[in-house]
């Protein structure tokens, strides 16, 4: 046992502690964004250059300010908190249709494998003996 040492938290462990704060359901960070791009296994420093690269170029929902030193900053940081709403429209408006249609059809399948998951946890079958 070593009492002289501190645990320093990762970026991902300020990320999920963050996303476990019931004062942030209607937000997202970056790692959130990062895995609806599919580049969750990326340094934050990449998330937030290609987030940013993304609000300059292709609209994407600046993040609520923060202060950094003495001035707001609307860059992506490490700790960057952005409206779950407006970054569910971003995506939504970048899909095609018809890819629309998939996506939601494949949310309703797994909402409904959910559904029934948690039934028969509730209602388990009668084992016949």
């Amino acid at each position: 046992m070593m009492p002289n040492v501190a645990v320093l938290p990762t970026p991902l462990a300020r990320a999920a502690a963050a996303a476990a704060n019931p004062r942030n359901r209607d937000t997202c960070g970056i790692y959130d964004i990062a895995g609806r791009l599919g580049q969750a296994a990326r340094r934050p420093a990449y998330l937030c250059r290609t987030i940013d690269a993304l609000i300059e170029a292709r609209g994407f929902p600046e993040p609520f300010p923060l202060l950094k030193g003495a001035k707001l900053s609307t860059a992506a940081h490490a700790d960057s908190r952005w409206s779950r709403a407006a970054v569910d429209a971003w995506f939504d408006n970048a899909l095609p249709p018809s890819a629309r249609g998939l996506v939601d059809k494949v949310e309703r399948q797994a909402v409904s494998s959910r559904l029934s998951a948690n039934l028969h946890d509730l209602f388990p079958a009668e084992r016949v003996a």
